[in-house]
């Protein structure tokens, strides 16, 4: 039914809305630990909205937003990794930091805009969507800053987000201009009787990976913000690097799908160039890094060329291995940036030659962060490596099995070089006495539910990966 009625299927994105507005009215009264526990409650009311809406596709406002199985599916997954990042971002609060009472509201409108942009099946929709979530982020950056620093850091992230927006919107623009239509399904119809060798088309699938690039970390884009890895609070990357990755693959996704995997443009081999680029370039520069802030945050942009990769074969086993991809990709990187914030917390220092010996004084912690590295290398049985084997085989079935071995040379380098991570903190002699810091119940509910999640996805692969083939399916048969 394609009417105005349709607009109660956004009852989880209402919840998030009221949410949002309360705390920023309580946050004059009350303190920053009681607007979080505040937020989290919005988001497990919001999750159990969301859990009514497990039906056929619902149109809203005219085809402008779909709630479709993709985006009930992958909504389950930004919800559930929003409310894990507003549980390790209290930990993350050092004396002297700015705490203010009003920022979980913005978790809660960063939040908001994901699962916008995730519905959006129309250019105007999914712009101001990703803006929604885009501006979010960006306050969240200035908001827990730490140090004069971040403060330049944030400006500088702000900066590049609206450069990315702008060459998106531009790209979008080019988009209408050949085929008339702002429904992303008609696109897909009008882009099928385009001449694919036009300069056009390739102006615009550049301008539309450049926009969509800063959101989703490819290199050099999101690089180009100069000490973005560090600048930024642990807990506002805990959320960018989740809840506003996953939100961009989503859109990213759809985009090919209903646009371009129905024409002659040769979208795949441009997909394929930059994923090995990308995933090569932050494999070798996180294994580089003496700083295990850096690392981690490096190993995300190589994350990012691999999912990159399964749209090589978005009409097939593609989408389903995204999606699974991008589950085990919010566990990942969940698990290790609350791992970093409880390792800082209780060391004060990123450095990974401060990390030897840590095992005696925090086992569970050493632990957590190992599990976490190894997901993110891609070793096996652990979530990242079962997310990245369906995505080789999704790149071999495209036929791009090179791709599929440059992702294999990458795992290997990977984890090699994480090697040396777990060598400093499970046999390597500590540098000095640590005494440890109890950690906040919020962090350490965070790390042991991503940790499990890491460990177990295997056991749960089965169930998940019919989730992700529902999802694939119905935005397939959607197009």
């Amino acid at each position: 039914m394609r009417t105005f009625g349709n607009l109660l299927a956004f009852s989880p994105e209402l919840w998030l809305l009221l949410g949002a507005i309360g705390i920023l009215v309580a946050s004059r009264f009350t303190t920053a630990r009681t607007t979080t526990v505040m937020a989290v409650a919005t988001l497990v009311l919001a999750l159990a909205a969301l859990a009514t809406q497990f039906k056929q596709t619902i149109v809203i406002l005219d085809g402008a937003f779909l709630l479709d199985g993709f985006a009930v599916v992958l909504d389950v997954v930004v919800l559930g990794a929003a409310t894990l990042s507003l549980l390790a971002s209290r930990a993350d609060i050092l004396p002297g930091d700015a705490d203010d009472a009003a920022a979980p509201a913005f978790y809660l409108l960063a939040t908001l805009g994901a699962l916008l942009a995730i519905s959006a099946a129309e250019m105007i929709s999914l712009f101001v969507s990703l803006e929604l979530l885009a501006i979010n982020l960006s306050i969240l950056t200035a908001l827990v800053r730490r140090g004069a620093g971040s403060i330049a850091v944030s400006l500088g992230y702000t900066l590049g987000g609206a450069a990315a927006s702008g060459l998106l919107l531009y790209g979008l623009a080019l988009l209408f201009g050949l085929s008339g239509q702002t429904q992303l399904n008609a696109v897909g119809t009008a882009l099928a009787r385009v001449g694919p060798n036009q300069a056009a088309i390739f102006l615009m699938l550049s301008l539309l990976i450049i926009g969509l690039g800063f959101w989703l970390g490819l290199l050099p884009l999101r690089w180009w913000v100069r000490g973005f890895e560090v600048g930024v609070a642990l807990r506002a990357l805990i959320l960018i690097y989740s809840v506003g990755v996953v939100a961009s693959f989503a859109v990213f996704g759809r985009i090919v799908v209903t646009s371009f995997s129905g024409t002659a443009i040769a979208y795949a081999p441009v997909l394929a160039m930059v994923a090995a680029v990308t995933m090569t370039a932050g494999t070798l520069l996180s294994i580089t890094q003496n700083s295990l802030r850096r690392m981690v945050v490096y190993s995300a942009i190589g994350q990012a060329g691999f999912g990159l990769a399964a749209l090589t074969d978005a009409r097939h086993v593609g989408m389903p291995a995204l999606v699974v991809y991008l589950v085990a990709l919010a566990l990942t990187s969940i698990a290790a940036y609350a791992a970093v914030i409880a390792y800082a917390r209780s060391i004060h220092t990123d450095s990974l030659r401060d990390l030897a010996g840590i095992v005696a004084p925090m086992p569970a912690l050493a632990l957590a962060l190992s599990l976490a590295l190894l997901s993110m290398a891609g070793v096996p049985p652990l979530a990242g490596f079962l997310g990245k084997l369906l995505i080789l085989q999704a790149t071999v079935n495209g036929g791009y099995a090179w791709l599929a071995v440059i992702g294999i040379v990458n795992i290997v380098i990977a984890t090699l070089g994480y090697a040396r991570v777990l060598k400093l903190a499970f046999i390597d002699p500590p540098v000095y006495e640590v005494v440890p810091v109890r950690l906040d119940p919020g962090i350490r509910a965070a790390v042991l539910l991503a940790s499990v999640g890491v460990v177990f996805m295997g056991v749960l692969l089965s169930p998940l990966y019919r989730a992700a083939t529902y999802a694939g399916t119905a935005l397939l048969h959607g197009r």
